[in-house]
């Protein structure tokens, strides 16, 4: 019995010393981060770094976190971030992100809220710590920007390793119970309030591996292959697929084929929702009468992106958009 209680003891400490060790480790490795991405080029900031739960799960804490890509404009911040990772699993961490969250774009800033939003992280076990699969779930998720405000039931992110292809990632989002601002919803009458869903399963190519080197490899996306998309808004029904590449400086080269019921429906959709210049709905709506073939309820239609311009079928659209920042 003494030399099992010894036992135990020993164990113990061992355990106690592999947390302590551990535990140093994760939180010197955030703080290098940020000193890493800041000598990158990056903005990153943070308030302090910290690490509990003792003696089975390190449990980050970051107070503060700011980081921000000035050649891109994207960034995000918050007031805390919790990072979880079980002590006999450090590959596969979960990330507990509080209300709100502000993401920076090009065009503005970004607030998410939300009562549940959690995110899920699994890396390969390796020295390269290459990403495995990712997920984040959120509900009542409510969004304000420069574009307006909307609020979604139930949203969900989720990328897997594709190992078919190199540097690629398989990728799917899905969105119910969409909500749009409301004066969108206003000059909308002939659509419900609230849009039933949204889908996207699409393949993400990129030119280097998304691991710990990323950082200074600066993986940037060379194509990305949409097997669906699809929106159900009542009457208003679009699904697409096809393929896009990053060609020269990075713009979008590609095809995809569109089909839309309601056809009619969309160009006041795009144009309220401030995808697209509302001067340019009637002359979209015009074009697709002349697409229809004589005014059929159901459009097919490619989205084409070539030599550095975007058209809808035969109608031009301007410059088609950039998908990588850096070559």
């Amino acid at each position: 019995m003494r030399a099992m209680i010894w036992g135990v003891l020993v164990l113990a400490g061992l355990w106690g010393g592999y947390w302590l060790a551990g535990s140093t480790a994760v939180k010197q490795g955030t703080e290098d981060w940020f000193v890493q991405a800041a000598s990158q080029g990056l903005q990153a900031e943070n308030g302090g770094v910290s690490v509990a739960g003792f003696p089975n799960v390190f449990n980050l804490t970051v107070t503060a976190p700011d980081v921000l890509d000035p050649v891109s404009g994207f960034g995000w911040r918050t007031d805390t971030a919790n990072l979880y990772t079980m002590t006999w699993k450090p590959w596969h961490l979960i990330a507990i992100l509080p209300a709100p969250q502000v993401v920076t774009t090009p065009e503005g800033e970004i607030s998410v809220s939300s009562t549940k939003l959690r995110a899920s992280v699994i890396l390969h076990p390796g020295p390269d710590l290459a990403l495995d699969r990712t997920a984040i779930e959120a509900a009542d998720l409510a969004v304000s920007g420069p574009a307006g405000q909307m609020q979604i039931a139930t949203a969900s992110f989720a990328t897997q390793e594709d190992t078919s292809r190199q540097n690629s990632h398989r990728i799917g989002v899905q969105f119910t119970g969409l909500t749009p601002d409301p004066a969108v919803s206003a000059a909308l009458p002939g659509l419900p309030a609230v849009m039933a869903g949204a889908h996207l399963d699409a393949i993400l190519l990129l030119s280097a591996p998304l691991d710990r080197h990323a950082g200074k490899a600066q993986p940037q996306p060379t194509g990305l292959i949409v097997n669906d998309i699809s929106l159900d808004w009542g009457p208003l029904q679009v699904t697409a697929s096809g393929s896009i590449a990053a060609a020269s400086e990075g713009v979008a080269e590609g095809r995809l084929d569109i089909r839309i019921e309601a056809w009619r429906l969309l160009p006041d959709v795009l144009a309220q929702s401030g995808a697209m210049d509302p001067v340019l709905a009637p002359t979209l709506l015009r074009a697709f009468e002349i697409m229809s073939e004589g005014g059929a309820d159901v459009l097919e239609v490619p989205l084409i992106f070539k030599s550095g311009q975007m058209r809808l079928g035969a109608l031009p659209l301007g410059p088609a958009p950039r998908i990588a920042y850096r070559q």
